[in-house]
Order: structure tokens, then sequence, then C-alpha cells
């Protein structure tokens, strides 16, 4: 029920963040952000992309200008008939056509003559593409030539700018905004010349932008500036043309100097006229410069047709399935990693490499002609991500902070978060796993109790369970309850560890280790002149774990025979004058896991409660265990007697190591008791008379 409602509520989530960005995006919300990312794919894949050889751009530069002032006299506006000798110069070769990006609105200062020169010049050529001038979207008022130009121009066309809402012609037009004239852009005028524009209808229509738009018009690609063209300067076209005039007149053949230029070198091209000084050219701004040459749109519009790397739009349908995908991811991502309480820096770089990927994507399919919505799918990426994110902390954080809470007392940091991680693992009520059971208790300490007065007597258990907690926290342990100066503990629950004997046998040496360590502050906060000794029993085995108690009250812990064991395995120690011990059950999964410490047989020994007997070890570090080797040797021998029922002969042996091995020690009295008093059926199993 509980994960019904969790999905529910997500896919709610989804729904309210696919309409929201939805609605942003068809009402040209987030369309300046939009243009930018759009901008940003035109100028970075520019590099990946090659001008057209069909086109050509000769510009009236500086150098031209102080060229024509020095050498000819003019100065600007240049004569007209200086245009005449530009055509001229391309009449000899067999160029498609020659588009004026300039207006001529008003008489040449130098006269009519100088027109006239211009418009002869024009008609001899025949394919000259001159321009009309709309000042606004829906104007019918047209600016266009005097009318000896316009009348010699093969075609008019419209150098009327497509901007988009903040400015930047992204688009071309294919036609003038007057619907009774419907002049063609320089860039279509050109190619209808040429015989190579193509049906408008096979040209993928951009989407329009802005209202009252006359038409969409067409996305161009642009290059990174004119230069991508090697633009001639207008100096050099006409003293290549003064050179072939002057080689006629002497009746020679022209032979274009290092500086000059072959009629035959612009064969086949479109050519395009327009200024480039300082101070005299239009500028438009573009996804490429806010300060590109006004002609250059039209040597963009052009470029595009050629070479047939038109752009276009994704359809409506597919946007919108994109913007679900989106947000889909973004609950998946959250959905995906919502149980681990150490993933959230997961689920970021999950998201941002996501987010990574579709802008890769987007520039890839740009490449490919196709223009991906790039706001819209990552803002709803962002905001079902950001959304589900919250739901999961108002939600499953809320179990979170009550696991943590609940546990934070008797669990580890690293069992919490892997409880947390895996709450599943956690069966309230019980269930039955292997574990292993750890209990210790301080050797005497009613004595030492007795010494002390509830401050201070508390000040001791506090220090001392303290630092035993904490080494067995380390180890991934649960504390099961502390009584009095009594820890009992265990591994495997509630999450599992597979190495659970392991790190129990660790923890147990490590906190003798730590008891060590702490007896001189010990001894003097309990005013005793003996060390403080702990004894420690280990079981593992099958036991039942769980949340047990009332309804009102509950502990976490544990139940069954293999904890009854390691309670009475605590208590065996005194026998053996041990302080710590495990059951062969404890010493061989430990060794299974790696554990590095060695173990001495010290027993088979039935506890109170149980007839069998259950062999038990007293584990240590391997340096200790080097140390008193022979010691273990011998007390191994003796043992063996022991079994065999050589009572006597186990005493002496026994005898020889009793000064330095406790156990040696309390074999002896045992092997006297049981040779005054045989057993009827010796097995060589002890039976313990107290727990």
């Amino acid at each position: 029920m509980k994960n019904a409602k969790s999905i529910l509520l997500s896919v709610f989530i989804g729904i309210l963040v696919l309409a929201f960005v939805t609605l942003l995006h068809f009402s040209n919300t987030l369309s300046w952000i939009e243009n930018k990312t759009y901008d940003s794919r035109m100028k970075r894949t520019t590099e990946l992309f090659h001008p057209s050889e069909e086109i050509s751009v000769v510009i009236i530069d500086q150098d031209s200008l102080d060229w024509a002032k020095e050498t000819l006299g003019w100065s600007w506006p240049w004569p007209r008939e200086s245009y005449g000798k530009m055509l001229d110069f391309f009449n000899r070769a067999n160029v498609k056509s020659v588009a004026f990006d300039m207006m001529y609105t008003e008489p040449s200062i130098y006269g009519d003559e100088d027109d006239e020169k211009f418009a002869e010049a024009s008609r001899r050529f025949g394919r000259v593409v001159q321009t009309v001038f709309y000042p606004s979207n829906d104007s019918e008022d047209a600016t266009l030539p005097i009318p000896s130009i316009k009348n010699s121009a093969a075609k008019i066309a419209t150098v009327q700018s497509l901007l988009d809402s903040d400015g930047v012609a992204r688009r071309a037009r294919f036609h003038s905004s007057s619907k009774a004239n419907q002049e063609p852009s320089l860039a279509v005028a050109s190619l209808e010349l040429g015989g190579a524009m193509p049906d408008v209808s096979e040209i993928p229509a951009a989407k329009s932008k802005r209202a009252r738009e006359s038409e969409s018009g067409m996305y161009v690609r642009f290059m990174s500036g004119l230069d991508d063209y090697i633009p001639y300067s207008m100096k050099v076209i006409l003293e290549s043309e003064f050179a072939i005039e002057e080689a006629e007149r002497r009746g020679m053949k022209y032979e274009a100097g290092e500086e000059q230029l072959s009629p035959s070198d612009f064969d086949g091209k479109y050519v395009f006229f327009g200024l480039f000084a300082p101070g005299l050219f239009d500028i438009i701004s573009t996804p490429i410069d806010a300060n590109y040459p006004g002609v250059g749109v039209h040597i963009a519009m052009m470029d595009t047709i050629l070479n047939e790397e038109y752009l276009h739009d994704v359809s409506d349908v597919s946007a919108v399935l994109l913007i679900l995908l989106a947000v889909a991811l973004g609950i998946a991502i959250v959905s995906a990693f919502s149980q681990k309480s150490h993933s959230f820096g997961v689920k970021i770089v999950v998201f941002l490499l996501i987010e990574a990927l579709y802008i890769a994507l987007c520039y890839g399919f740009f490449v490919g002609g196709t223009i991906l919505p790039v706001t819209a799918p990552a803002l709803a990426l962002v905001l079902s991500f950001a959304a589900t994110t919250t739901k999961v902390y108002l939600t499953e954080g809320k179990q979170r902070r009550y696991l943590k809470s609940a546990f934070s007392q008797y669990l580890s940091p690293t069992v919490i978060n892997n409880l947390i991680d895996n709450p599943k693992a956690l069966k309230l009520g019980g269930e039955e796993r292997e574990i292993t059971a750890y209990f210790s208790d301080v050797q005497g300490f009613t004595s030492i109790s007795e010494n002390l007065s509830p401050s201070e007597l508390t000040e001791l258990l506090n220090k001392y369970l303290s630092a035993m907690t904490d080494i067995i926290l380390s180890y991934g342990g649960t504390i099961d309850k502390y009584e009095g100066d009594a820890i009992i503990a265990f591994w495997n629950a509630p999450t599992l560890q597979p190495d659970h004997a392991k790190r129990a046998v660790e923890a147990a040496i490590a906190c003798q280790k730590k008891l060590d360590e702490m007896q001189e502050e010990l001894m003097l906060m309990a005013k005793s002149e003996k060390p403080l000794r702990h004894r420690i029993g280990l079981n593992t085995g099958r036991a039942v774990v769980g949340n047990m108690g009332s309804t009102q009250r509950f502990d976490y812990t544990m139940l069954g025979d293999t904890v009854n064991l390691a309670s009475r395995l605590e208590g065996i120690n005194k026998q053996f004058g041990t302080y710590t011990m495990c059951s062969k059950a404890t010493m061989d999964g430990a060794i299974e896991h790696g554990c590095e410490m060695k173990f001495r047989k010290v027993s088979n020994i039935a506890v109170v409660g149980r007839k069998e007997g259950v062999l038990v070890f007293e584990p240590m570090e391997q340096a200790e265990f080097e140390r008193r080797k022979d010691d273990f040797v011998n007390f191994e021998v003796g043992y063996n007697q022991f079994v065999a029922g050589d009572f006597e002969g186990a005493a002496e042996t026994f005898r020889k190591t009793a000064e330095k091995d406790p156990a040696a020690a309390k074999y002896i009295t045992k092997c006297q008791n049981l040779a005054k008093n045989p057993p009827e059926k010796w097995d060589g199993i002890l039976r313990a008379t107290e727990k």
C-alpha cells in the first residue's frame, strides 16, 4: 500500500511537471534561453562545415578606399561607373549572378551620365540583382533604386531582415513582406538567375517566432564569418579590369599579374557585392556575432541551399515526447537510488551526466540538421528530479530519520546506514538467522562496587562501557543491552554481515587490548590494587532477532539456544582461567572469512542445561600465540591424556606449565578430582556444574 502511494505520488509529480513545462515551451516563455542554446550550437559547429565553392564575395574595404583616393582621385561615394567596371569584369566570365547589397536611392553626385554607365553595364551583364528595402514587416512602403538602375537589373530583391524577438537573425526570408510585390530575397533572386533555386516547399520551413510575420522563412547555417569565403577586394577587381582594357587597347593578350585576377577565376560563381569598410557596411546580430555584416545573412542562406545543409525543428509531438522522457528520467534517477542513504551524490552525478548527454545529443543532432529543444527537456529533468527528491525526503526520509533515532543507541553508524539502505532487512517482530553472540562481564565487579559511591560507580561504568561499546560498534556489532557491567551484543543483524564471526572475534580481542591500556586509569577510579579484567564468551549459530516486547516498549534483541551458550561460555572462562572463549562454530566462521587470530583448544564441555559437549577455544593474536607456543604444545599433550582418561598422567603434564598457563593449572584440579572419583563411563567431555 505504501509503495503504491509512492508510485501514485510520483506519477502525479510527473503529470504536473509535464503540463507546466509543456505550457512554458509552447507559450514561447522559454524562447530567450532556447535561442541562446541555438546560438551556442551554431557557433560551436561552424568548423564542421565548409562554405560552398560557388559563392564569391567582393567588398569595398578600407584598402580599396585608400587605393581609389590615391590612384584615381575618388572620394567616397565612388562614381557608379566603378560598379559598371566590376560588372564588365564579371561579364567576361560565366558568372551566374552579381547581387548588390547596396541601395542606389539617389542619383549619382557625378551626374546622370554616371548612373547611365552603371545601368548600361548592368544591361550588358544581364544577371544583376538590385535591392528594395521595406522599413517594417508589414510595410508596403518600398524604397527602390532610381529608375535607371532599377530597370537595368534582372531582378529586384529584398534585403529585409527576419529577426527573432531578441533582434537576432537566425532565419532568412524567401520573399519580401509586401503582399503586392513579393520580391525574392537577395539569395533567392541570385539562385533563380542561376537556375539553381529549388521549390520553396522542398526547403524545411522554420517555426514562426513572432506575431504578424509575413513568413517564417528558413533557418540558415552560418560560417564563422565572411572570411571563410575569401572575400575579394574591389581594388583587385578594378585593377584587373583596367589591366584587361589596357591589354585590349594594345591588342595584347591579358595575363593576370601577381596581384591581379582572371575572369575565369569566377566561372560558375554567385557573386555578392557589399561594403566592408568601417562605418560603411550595415551590421546585424546573428548567432555568430552581434556585429555581423548584413550581407552575410544572404550569403549564409544561399550557402545553406546550395549545400543542402538545412535545419529543421522537431515536430510538436516529438517535443512533448522529449519533455515526457526527461520527466520520466528525473523521477527514475531518484527512485532508483531512493533507498540508499549514501546515494545523493550518486543521484547528482547521474542527473548531471544525463543532462550533459542530452545536451551533447542536441549538438549532434544539430550537426545533422535537426534542432532538438534544449531548454524544455532540461528544465523538465531538473524539476522532476527536484520534486521527486523532495518527495523522497518528506516520505522515505521520514522513515530513515525514524530508523536512525530508533537504532542509534545500539547500532553503529555504518550498520544504521546499511539498514537505511535496505530497510527490508529489518523484519519487525523477529526473524531467524545465523548470528554471533557476544557476552562480557567484569570479574569481581560486585566487590569493586561495594567500595564506591553511586556517583563514582556510575563514572567508572560509563568510562568502561563507552570504551568497549565504541569498539563493538566500530566492528559493526549491535548492542543488545547493558546489564550493570555486562555487555550483550551480536553481529549479522539487523543487516547481513557474512563475516560476522570474524568481526566478533576481532572485536573481543580489541576489547581485551583496550582494557589493558586503560588499567591504570580504571584501577584509580575503582580504588583497586588489582587490575580490572573482564570475561568474554562468543558463540555462532541460529537465533531469533528482532524487536520484542510490548506494543508500548520493546527492545531489538536476540533469543535462542545460541545466545544461551554464548552466555554460558562467558561464565565458563572462570573454570579454565581464561578471559576470552569461543565455540568451534565461531572459530570456523572467523577462519573461513580470513581471521588471522590464533585459537587453542581449551575443552569439550557440556554447559549447564546441555547434554552434548561443545568444543571451546581461546582466541588470541598471533604474537601472543607464538610467545606461548611451547606452553600450548604441552597443554595439548596433557589435554589428549585427559580425554583418554589418563588423569594422573595428564596432571603431571599440566604441572610443567601450570605456573605460566592458568588453564593448565585449572586442569590439574580437574584431573585430581576425576582420579579420586572416576566416572563410570568417560567420554572426554567435561560437565559444568555451575553457570
